[in-house]
């Protein structure tokens, strides 16, 4: 490769890249077994003594010390009381390691991965668990796929399209946004109430939206209705430019309006559940 070859990679990837704000990745895993996969493969992967620290969206929590590609100790989860790596046996320890990995998995993702210096040094003779071992208790472990979300189910009687019931689609959408979401929110058009609110949406978290900010949102969306020409529920997505940082997804129905806000890079997430729901309408 040439020098000028050299310098203009150079400047290609320092103009591409972004400053990270946080030690902490995201394991975007679509599914719980795919989320799995990604906390074997980090343990796989790490060598040195290190603190691996996972929390789920809905704020579960995970923190093992790995060395060597071992299990050596886990310091946190909702397990209760944590395994005894001194005093349980080691089969024991391996099927309770298994649970714990795939109960972080089932937690909605994306799962925020910190790996950090552990607290101590790890001695010598703290072997832990093997990945192998690990990974195969897991492997007995079978986990669910992960469910589509249906519309509100049909009468007996197919009604008529201009009789049939579109309340479902926000609701449908605000309940399978669980998925993926980092907050959610779901409004009543009508008088701009909040019906449900979760996540970083939650009453006292940072992106709860007061009664005020409803109304001047509804009040801000009540165009796209006349200008969307249609009553049937229509999806919008903002997302911010470079598709990096958080985005929001909104289901509007005519009744209700749903919002979640999600990572921007899990837009095919979004749209995969959009399409899960105009296909159980259909």
């Amino acid at each position: 490769m040439m020098d000028t070859e050299i310098l203009e990679m150079l400047e290609d990837i320092g103009r591409s890249s972004v400053a990270r704000l946080s030690p902490a990745i995201y394991l975007n895993g679509e599914t719980a077994q795919a989320r799995r996969d990604q906390v074997l493969t980090a343990i796989r992967k790490t060598i040195l003594p290190r603190r691996l620290e996972f929390v789920a969206a809905n704020d579960a929590r995970l923190a093992i010390e790995v060395s060597s590609s071992r299990i050596t100790d886990v310091f946190e989860c909702d397990t209760d009381p944590l395994p005894d790596f001194e005093t349980e046996t080691r089969d024991d320890l391996t099927v309770k390691l298994a649970r714990i990995l795939s109960d972080i998995a089932i937690a909605p993702g994306p799962l925020k991965l910190a790996s950090l210096r552990p607290d101590a040094a790890v001695q010598a003779d703290d072997v832990g668990l093997t990945f192998s071992e690990v990974e195969s208790a897991c492997a007995q472990i079978e986990l669910a796929d992960e469910p589509r979300m249906a519309i509100v189910p049909k009468a007996s009687e197919e009604p008529a399209p201009e009789q049939v019931d579109q309340t479902g689609a926000a609701l449908s959408f605000y309940d399978g946004a669980d998925r993926f979401t980092l907050g959610r929110f779901l409004v009543n058009d009508s008088d701009s109430s909040a019906l449900k609110s979760d996540d970083l949406c939650a009453p006292e978290q940072a992106a709860h939206p007061s009664h005020d900010l409803l109304q001047r949102f509804t009040r801000d969306l009540a165009g796209w209705v006349n200008d969307s020409d249609t009553a049937l529920p229509q999806l919008i997505v903002m997302r911010p430019s470079g598709g990096q940082g958080s985005a929001l997804a909104l289901v509007r129905d005519g009744a209700h309006t749903a919002g979640a806000i999600h990572d921007a890079r899990k837009l095919g997430a979004v749209v995969n559940l959009w399409k899960s729901l105009k296909d159980a309408a259909e």
